[in-house]
């Protein structure tokens, strides 16, 4: 018998044997993967009841804990779930940073020549201020920089005094950002030179009645050049901001809408700076000049190299971190995100992604728009945003980055909160009543706006440490 007669005789054979065991054999149970339902155990059982609250009726809940090695001890359904993670994604930056960026990092703003002075402080070049993203730049920094070339000797600039912002790709604000977002305090765009945190205080005159117009009487730091579509209105004394703002990265028109409250004259809303390196090169070129330096703004020669005449250096990249965390500070975590590319030489979003799949995270369903939490396009699963914090809790920088989170919970927990509109979410550490520290992240979409969530949050996480 041929071997090809002999090989389809067992295929044969090994068809029906098939069959028969398919026929005779009990069904099996099809694998439900991500399917909503009872848990086992304590914290189980504590999760399905904190579920079941009315008020979270129709909600996205996703709850995990992790053991001393990161291994999961309790994993809700939806805890393999890409989800929107808010501000609680900031720790997958940060934790990063920490790393790629080392503890010693600090961001350089430095004040260049294009020629050497000559006699008298004569320079016939330009001055540039070059920046490196540094979130944390002040209008107080850029006056001492201005400070320490008068003080080398700097009398005159024939050239321009200009600003050099490429350290950053040119389109500052992230397209997912929400248009809602980008002009608010809170969404300023992160430029390759900012200036104090990009935010400008506008100063309103309300009416003293609800109903009255509203004067704009200026801005903090003064930036020039806004043209203001100013619909705001005064409310109801008493009411605070209730101000929304709009404007676009390089833009001269910021518009505003909403109500500051009656009677309170002065009163202050928080925007961001539309044009943050023009600001830069304003300021600079103001101290200079009531300094005594004369700008001629002549055309010069731009060639040859560099010669530094001032430096600025950032805080350590720790204390930038305690303060990002503390705050939630989206401009100090989108520049990180940025540096971390720059530095790196590729996209940021790859840089930080294969640095994590480089210590042991399987992404699954991730979708890494931006470095602060502040696109809702940015999904993570919540047991990847645990893994990932556990392992910076177990890395070479592991205590510091616990130290920069903020305790709740009388100290018994440690953790980073995100917060937008039907968003709430954290990930952290939580100390057990035998003294023991897990990480856990807890991550809800979909909320009622108008829910007081964080005290109903807090009972999970207690009745979780009690039965851990």
């Amino acid at each position: 018998m041929q071997a090809s007669s002999i090989f389809k005789g067992a295929l044969f054979l090994s068809g029906w044997a098939v069959a028969g065991w398919l026929m005779f054999m009990k069904p099996l149970e099809p694998l439900k993967i991500g399917a909503v339902g009872k848990s086992s155990g304590p914290v189980g059982k504590a999760f399905d009841q904190w579920a079941a609250t009315p008020a979270l009726k129709g909600s996205l809940l996703a709850f995990c804990v992790l053991d001393e090695r990161g291994e999961p001890i309790f994993a809700s359904p939806l805890a393999g779930t890409a989800l929107c993670p808010a501000s609680a994604f900031k720790t997958v930056t940060t934790a990063a940073a920490l790393e790629l960026l080392g503890p010693d990092y600090r961001f350089e703003t430095i004040l260049n020549a294009t020629a050497p002075s000559g006699d008298g402080g004569l320079l016939h070049g330009n001055l540039i201020l070059v920046g490196s993203g540094d979130p944390t730049l002040s209008s107080g920094d850029i006056e001492e920089l201005a400070a320490q070339a008068v003080k080398s000797g700097l009398k005159q600039i024939d050239g321009m005094v200009l600003v050099d912002a490429s350290a950053f790709p040119p389109r500052p604000a992230n397209d997912h950002w929400n248009w809602g977002d980008i002009g608010n305090a809170y969404g300023a765009g992160a430029f390759g030179i900012n200036v104090d945190h990009n935010r400008m205080m506008i100063r309103c005159e309300p009416g003293g009645r609800e109903g009255d117009g509203v004067k704009i009487a200026g801005t903090t730091p003064p930036v020039e050049g806004i043209q203001w579509l100013n619909y705001l209105g005064t409310g109801v004394a008493g009411s605070g901001d209730r101000a929304v703002i709009y404007s676009e990265p390089y833009g001269k028109t910021v518009t505003l809408h909403g109500t500051v409250p009656a009677g309170e004259a002065g009163f202050e809303v928080s925007a961001a700076i539309p044009d943050p390196p023009a600001l830069a090169q304003q300021l600079l070129k103001t101290a200079l000049e009531k300094a005594g330096v004369k700008v001629l703004g002549q055309s010069v020669n731009q060639q040859g190299d560099f010669i530094p005449l001032a430096t600025h250096r950032s805080a350590p990249l720790p204390e930038i971190i305690d303060h990002l965390h503390f705050v939630s500070d989206n401009l100090e975590a989108q520049c990180l995100f940025l540096t971390m590319g720059r530095v790196r030489q590729g996209d940021p979003a790859a840089v930080l992604k294969e640095f994590w799949e480089s210590k042991g995270v399987a992404f699954s369903g991730l979708r890494l728009i931006d470095g602060s939490g502040l696109a809702r396009a940015t999904m993570i699963r919540p047991i990847d945003l645990a893994k990932i914090n556990h392992i910076a809790r177990k890395g070479p920088q592991g205590e510091r980055f616990r130290q920069s989170l903020k305790p709740y919970l009388d100290g018994k927990v440690r953790a980073k909160l995100g917060a937008m509109s039907g968003v709430k979410t954290e990930v952290g550490f939580l100390i057990l009543l035998d003294g023991r520290e897990l990480t856990y992240a807890l991550v809800a979409n979909g909320l009622d706006p108008e829910l007081d969530y964080w005290p109903v949050r807090q009972q999970l996480l207690e009745t979780a440490r009690e039965g851990l």
